[in-house]
């Protein structure tokens, strides 16, 4: 429990960052929205799968991580902030972490254990990639 509080402030934090930034990317907003309800809705869907241990819940939360992932790479790409192969990569990645997701829902797999699911540990592979890639700017 206060692994995933300290967990759950900082990626509060890092969503907001990356809302700010995509903002800037999309005057329009939309793509901003989708990263900020993505954000809150994985982590809502994260913390109910963690209390009730049940892997079905990976597949919405992993559908809510790729909007994050999927809507943050359109964005920087379409801004030409990020090389293409990045972009691509983004999307390639956002739409890996759907397909996992939904293999975890349907099978009720988990990766190890009851509460360790391979398309979060996706999401946050991307989480920790961006982040650097923001501290680094």
């Amino acid at each position: 429990s206060a692994l995933f509080t300290a967990a759950a402030f900082s990626y509060f934090w890092f969503i907001a960052s990356l809302r700010a930034l995509v903002v800037r990317f999309d005057p329009d907003g939309f793509f901003a929205s989708v990263v900020a309800m993505g954000g809150a809705t994985f982590i809502a869907l994260q913390g109910a799968a963690l209390l009730l241990a049940d892997p079905r819940l990976a597949a919405p939360s992993s559908a809510a991580a790729a909007a994050v992932i999927i809507g943050a790479s359109l964005a920087a790409w379409r801004a030409r902030k990020i090389p293409k192969w990045f972009g691509r990569a983004g999307i390639a990645g956002g739409i890996a972490v759907i397909v996992v997701g939904m293999i975890e829902g349907a099978a009720d797999w988990t990766f190890a254990g009851d509460t360790v699911f391979a398309s979060s540990l996706g999401f946050m592979v991307w989480v920790v990639v961006t982040a650097t890639y923001l501290l680094r700017r």
